[in-house]
């Protein structure tokens, strides 16, 4: 058992952070109201802060998708890896990512 606790416990985190995902996305866009134990993880840089994620928000939109805890976004951000991704899914689709974006915008 001791030989899998590793594995168990990524898994367990893992698995909290996926149900608690949304919940830290919405904290990372309220202005007021945020709980004072939320603000102290966020300061910390443990789950999503809000300036952070400011950054996604600004336009094109085209960085910075990591929305749990954003730690892997200047990584990722450095090595191209969404830039990549998005020409692998172009190149096997013919779909350009976030083509219809102004489509969404008009409603």
């Amino acid at each position: 058992m001791l030989q899998h606790f590793g594995i168990l416990v990524f898994g367990a985190t893992f698995a909290i952070y996926v149900c608690l995902t949304n919940q830290i996305h919405k904290w990372s866009h309220m202005i007021t109201g945020v709980p004072k134990w939320v603000k102290l993880l966020q300061d910390a840089h443990i789950i999503l802060p809000r300036p952070h994620h400011h950054i996604h928000h600004i336009s094109p939109h085209e960085t910075y998708f990591c929305i749990t805890g954003g730690w892997l976004n200047y990584p990722l951000e450095k090595i191209q890896f969404f830039q990549t991704l998005e020409v692998i899914i172009e190149t096997c689709t013919g779909y350009k990512p976030r083509s219809d974006d102004q489509r969404w915008l008009k409603g």
